[in-house]
């Protein structure tokens, strides 16, 4: 079920819990899918998650109506998610918790984690377009203007790591 976004950002400005609650419910995929397959690291995209919608209601008061609501917050969730990797550049980071919880999914959820497995493969640009597409529904003209490249670019990129993935089943 798609909802009309501008009609909750006065509700937003105004703290509403309930508006929150239904961007939220609407958006945490694609938002989730955008920053996993920047950090790849569970543990770290659910704190990126939080930091970017903070800033979401920080600076909702920006958003102009009649625009992609999605599409900027996804482009807030990117540079939250550049900005982080710029400051951890020369880090690495091994979390021995999430090393645990991969275990854990193999065992309960094998299928999900090949799935997790399988994306890795793939450019960071084409795990975006794939989750994107895939994980949140989103049409291709949307991701067109979340990645900002033309459409026809980002049917190519989809279908080459599609034939990628295939490839990689086989």
């Amino acid at each position: 079920m798609q909802i009309n976004f501008d009609d909750y950002i006065d509700k937003l400005i105004a703290k509403d819990d309930e508006a929150f609650r239904m961007v939220y419910e609407h958006t945490n995929k694609g938002v989730f899918s955008m920053i996993i397959s920047m950090v790849r690291n569970r543990t770290v995209t659910e704190d990126l998650m939080q930091d970017t919608y903070i800033k979401m209601i920080e600076k909702n008061h920006q958003y102009q109506k009649g625009r992609n609501f999605l599409a900027w917050l996804l482009q807030i969730a990117k540079n939250t998610t550049l900005d982080y990797l710029r400051k951890t550049k020369n880090q690495v980071i091994y979390d021995p918790i999430e090393q645990a919880y991969l275990q854990d999914q193999l065992k309960t959820d094998p299928v999900t984690y090949q799935v997790e497995d399988l994306v890795k493969s793939l450019s960071i640009e084409e795990k975006q377009i794939v989750l994107l597409r895939v994980v949140s529904d989103m049409k291709f003209k949307d991701i067109a203007k979340v990645a900002k490249k033309p459409l026809g670019t980002v049917l190519w990129i989809y279908q080459k790591a599609i034939k990628t993935l295939k490839k990689e089943v086989q």
